[in-house]
């Protein structure tokens, strides 16, 4: 529901003017402890980009096949309304990202030498908050499937983005539930 909720009114684009995004990618696999139990199949890679304009921040995310820049910049492209400042880290599929249209400004960290640089106060530690919250979140519950973890990653959208505390969470969802069942109920 979550999934279908952001497709009818979605959360993308964001930033802009004086706004700033970081992007980064991460690794969503299962891990064998000891080396016992069942190896992952095949890498699963989820790009995420987030607006700090919120506290906590608000990010999309999606599962992607490669991470390369012509899989990685339509994202970005997407998600980003013009004038935005991206800050990265040194992967190079984001080498030429100030060139796209709607990033007026693109600042790197290299992780190599610092998390934070200290010349410029770049950094991307934000991403990377979201990235354990979400990892938290699954491993709460133990993992999920593979094919369920995009309408997982859904749901923390939702809940950024349509949320706020746990009361404002449920009106926003009974407010949603009826478009999807056809069910009538009480203006909130």
């Amino acid at each position: 529901m979550c999934s279908v909720d952001l497709q009818q009114r979605p959360i993308i684009p964001f930033g802009g003017p004086a706004a700033v995004v970081k992007c980064d990618e991460s690794k969503f696999n299962h891990k064998a402890k000891y080396n016992r139990g069942r190896r992952p199949h095949r890498q699963v890679w989820v790009f995420g980009i987030i607006t700090t304009e919120y506290s906590p921040a608000r990010g999309y995310f999606t599962i992607v096949d490669r991470r390369d820049a012509a899989t990685l910049c339509p994202i970005i492209e997407q998600c980003l309304l013009p004038g935005s400042e991206v800050h990265t880290d040194d992967w190079g599929a984001y080498r030429n990202l100030a060139r796209l249209p709607n990033v007026c400004r693109h600042k790197v960290v290299v992780h190599a030498r610092h998390f934070v640089d200290p010349r410029t106060g770049v950094h991307t530690q934000e991403v990377e908050s979201c990235w354990s919250r979400l990892k938290l979140g699954l491993k709460r519950k133990k993992g999920i499937r593979r094919e369920d973890l995009q309408a997982y990653l859904d749901e923390a959208m939702w809940r950024q983005w349509r949320g706020g505390d746990h009361t404002q969470i449920m009106i926003n969802f009974i407010r949603v539930f009826p478009q999807h069942f056809n069910v009538n109920t009480p203006a909130l």
